[in-house]
């Protein structure tokens, strides 16, 4: 046993009576006795050398030490009841964790996601969502879907996808514009950006050959998802990644007047750390979306 670990009965029971601030009700949570209650916590108190709860009449309180120490208790228990629900949950499955960004998931993997399960009922596909890009050096993440030119120094990289930009809006914003759409009249309407992607708007208007500064109606998001919501409610008009809006354009809930569309081969990405690319679950699951991205590309 590590010496520097505290017997765990105590910490339980110190975690229940630091959450309930009461001998009564930890003992009914844990089935146990007042009197086993306080023995614990007397053991506890024993073993670090010094008091965690101040006992004043009748009144319960924690010291400052336990107070800080009980909201890291109860954090590392519930990380040990959350892997545990996993465990139980998956069973012999193997978890492949994937991080990336809330939209990318949302609009463009999720839908994937359950033929991979169906096709491979042994690996459970677990999505973590990030802004930044993967630290696998920080982060529980045995893959990540990334933004950007490529290679990373250490990564194994396979392209999904390639940017495809091009204008959408409602198509209640949509019946302002001429038939067929101008550039000049596009950019008269007002433009949402993305406060991560600053540069989408510019590119398209270059390779528009038009100019335009900011406008007053214009508005600026952090978040894709907002920004695509935007657009479907008529507040402006969106560079949507054609990826990610095939359903709402084929619904009708977007609309993409302008020809122009803004191709070049910054992409998303699924990397994962060189040395562990041949994972059988990694490899698996590689394999797999990859394939899938080409035949969607192809179909485009």
């Amino acid at each position: 046993m590590n010496p520097q670990l505290p017997p765990l009965n105590p910490l339980r029971v110190f975690e229940s009576v630091a959450r309930h601030l009461s001998f009564t009700e930890a003992a009914r949570e844990l089935h146990i006795t007042q009197g086993a209650v306080s023995h614990q916590i007397k053991a506890l108190e024993a073993w670090l050398g010094f008091a965690l709860l101040d006992r004043a009449g009748r009144r319960l309180s924690l010291t400052r030490g336990g107070e800080s120490y009980a909201a890291s208790l109860t954090q590392a228990f519930g990380q040990i009841t959350s892997a545990t629900r996993e465990l139980v949950t998956t069973g012999a499955k193997q978890v492949l964790t994937i991080r990336g960004h809330t939209t990318l998931f949302v609009r463009w993997l999720i839908p994937l996601v359950p033929a991979f399960q169906a096709a491979h009922p042994d690996i459970n596909v677990r999505l973590s969502s990030a802004v930044e890009g993967v630290d696998f050096t920080r982060e529980n993440a045995d893959m990540g879907i990334v933004y950007g030119d490529g290679p990373w120094e250490g990564l194994r990289n396979d392209l999904l996808f390639s940017d495809a930009l091009t204008p959408v809006l409602a198509p209640e914003l949509a019946r302002r514009l001429p038939s067929p759409c101008t550039t000049e009249a596009l950019l008269a309407l007002p433009l949402l950006h993305s406060n991560r992607r600053p540069q989408h708007w510019p590119d398209w208007i270059r390779l528009a050959g038009a100019h335009r500064g900011v406008a007053a109606g214009d508005m600026y998001y952090e978040d894709l998802s907002i920004i695509y919501q935007c657009a479907t409610e008529g507040l402006g008009v969106a560079l949507g990644q054609l990826r990610y809006l095939e359903k709402d354009l084929a619904q009708g809930r977007l609309v993409a007047p302008h020809p122009l569309v803004l191709r070049r081969p910054r992409g998303y990405h699924l990397v994962c750390p060189a040395a562990r690319a041949d994972e059988p679950k990694i490899a698996c699951f590689r394999a797999w979306l990859t394939a899938r991205a080409r035949d969607a590309g192809a179909a485009c």
